[in-house]
């Protein structure tokens, strides 16, 4: 029998949808930064202990920012004056328990400062006899065509000093999409209401929980799997129901053409009847009046997920670990290797528990059932830095052509032009629109080994396109459909991306303007939000046929 089933129907149950699953490292939200041991090294020496000290000196100044909405997403927890103890409770054991990461983090600022300081163009060989033994065996000294010094770091064989392991745990906690705080300001602190479970992100047993979103299973065996006591028993039960899951049905498609399921932001789900393929998951767990597509709405089994790249709203931890258990491969671009600004996605899905991982170079094409997926370049959204781990997609599926360009910021129109020689004809163009991303230092700042002015800062940001540069891109893809998406304003989503629109919002004016370009030139525009469907009919060389399919939920305008 499977361990998703139950002989006893009384005792059969389903995880609620208001009960989050979220991955904690040292209590704090696991996004992809946390994940990989340098970089949560980095994070916890230069962002997290600093930020834990700020809140036990002075909590008044954070619980003062957190009254003005306009401040979430800031450096500011949210937290009460209650919760102190418990801060600086965390902030003696994450120093206690993290010493070697903070180690490791500080030896790694003063290695990039002896660079800058010794590495003049001189032969790097005597750098190797001054590494500290936290780095010995682990790095690789080089020098660019310029002869600027830097470090190669090896991911692989840091990952084995399994310096995270005893960081993880996961917590489960009955709490509304929007009441989630923040996820790189706040810590996860305990409740009454809440219950943590110290264990890797790669344990089998989450498989378990996960699988009862959707299909009952016994309480009694999940509930000594995680070795739950009689004391906690209540707490542990409160997390469950014996109401089944709200989806809108049809999750498999059987007909013929192509089913194309916007979940919100980036995540889309293309299927035929020979196979599904969904990029950048990032679903609602809790139903709602808005006709969102919810996770229960996705298929029973995956064949292909695509990540585009790790930013922490298309490479979400949570969502993959409780999606592990129906996934089949696992596409990903290659990362620029040891850079630290550019962590290996394939390590971390590794220890996300994931085995079928395909790493692609620029260019390169997987065949799946019923056509192919083509990896192309990606410009623009990571503040300039030096990373390779992100790619735009040209999904073909029963002659149709799917162009999904995330948040490519369109500067450099011959690119296009280029990419153009390699896909022919384009269906469907997909293109985020976020032209006034946050500032370098938002996401990037502990992994910088020196300050970075102001002035830098604010000129480098994660940007995506503007109208007037999503429109020359257009007129190069030429596709007849056109949406706008990633725009990071679906609601469950508003604790990760930490922005709410204003109606006059500089990304909502421009892509109303790119709309109504679209428009006045009879191509279907439309900016996805929530919930939408399409089904696009087979493409064969003497088809006429371009009406649009019927959908069945409207999208936002």
């Amino acid at each position: 029998m499977s361990v998703f089933e139950t002989h006893d129907h009384n005792d059969a149950v389903f995880l609620k949808p208001i009960v989050k699953l979220e991955p904690l490292v040292c209590r704090w939200y696991a996004w992809v930064h946390l994940l990989s041991p340098a970089q949560l090294a980095l994070h916890i020496t230069f962002r997290i202990l600093p930020l834990l000290k700020s809140f036990a000196t002075n909590a008044a100044i954070h619980i003062a920012a957190n009254n003005d909405p306009k401040n979430y997403g800031g450096p500011f927890m949210d937290l009460k004056m209650t919760d102190l103890s418990e801060v600086k409770k965390l902030m003696e054991e994450t120093n206690a328990s993290c010493d070697k990461l903070i180690a490791l983090a500080n030896d790694l600022r003063d290695l990039s400062e002896q660079l800058k300081e010794g590495a003049d163009g001189y032969s790097l060989n005597e750098f190797y006899d001054t590494l500290p033994e936290t780095l010995q065996g682990l790095i690789e000294f080089l020098y660019d065509a310029n002869d600027q010094a830097s470090i190669r770091l090896f991911e692989e064989f840091l990952y084995d000093e399994e310096l995270m392991t005893d960081t993880m745990e996961i917590m489960l906690q009955p709490i509304g999409e929007n009441d989630r705080p923040f996820f790189m300001s706040t810590p996860r602190l305990p409740s009454p209401e809440s219950m943590s479970f110290k264990m890797k992100f790669d344990d089998q047993r989450l498989d378990t929980l996960s699988a009862m979103r959707s299909t009952a299973a016994s309480f009694s065996t999940v509930a000594k799997q995680f070795n739950v006591t009689e004391h906690d028993m209540a707490t542990f039960r409160n997390f469950f129901t014996t109401e089944r899951p709200v989806s809108k049905g049809n999750q498999n498609y059987a007909d013929n053409g192509v089913r194309m399921r916007a979940f919100g932001h980036a995540c889309v789900l293309l299927q035929t009847k020979n196979v599904s393929i969904l990029f950048d998951p990032f679903v609602a767990i809790e139903s709602g009046d808005d006709g969102r597509l919810t996770l229960n709405d996705l298929p029973d089994f995956i064949d292909y997920v695509v990540l585009t790249h790790s930013h922490q709203d298309h490479f979400c931890a949570e969502m993959l670990i409780q999606l592990r258990h129906r996934i089949g491969r696992i596409v990903v671009p290659a990362n620029n290797s040891g850079a630290i600004a550019d962590p290996s996605m394939k390590l971390m899905l590794m220890e996300l528990g994931f085995t079928k991982i395909d790493v692609l170079n620029s260019c390169d094409r997987v065949d799946v059932p019923d056509g192919s997926l083509l990896s192309l370049p990606f410009t623009g959204e990571h503040a300039d830095l030096n990373v390779y781990s992100k790619h735009t997609i040209a999904l073909t599926l029963m002659g149709r052509t799917f162009l999904f360009l995330i948040d490519s910021d369109g500067r450099d129109i011959a690119l296009y032009k280029r990419m153009m020689r390699r896909i022919g004809e384009v269906d469907v163009l997909f293109i985020g629109m976020e032209c006034q991303g946050a500032p370098l230092n938002w996401l990037y700042e502990p992994l910088l080994t020196k300050p970075v002015s102001r002035r830098n800062n604010e000129s480098r940001r994660l940007c995506g396109a503007d109208c007037e540069r999503a429109w020359n891109i257009l007129s190069e893809v030429k596709a007849s459909n056109v949406f706008v998406y990633a725009m990071g304003q679906d609601p469950w989503m508003k604790y990760i991306m930490g922005l709410e629109y204003e109606p006059d919002s500089v990304q909502l004016m421009e892509s109303n303007k790119f709309l109504e370009l679209c428009t006045q030139s009879n191509i279907f525009a439309e900016r996805l939000i929530s919930g939408r469907e399409l089904v696009y009919s087979s493409h064969s060389t003497t088809s006429t046929d371009t009406s649009l399919p019927e959908s069945f939920a409207a999208a936002a305008a």
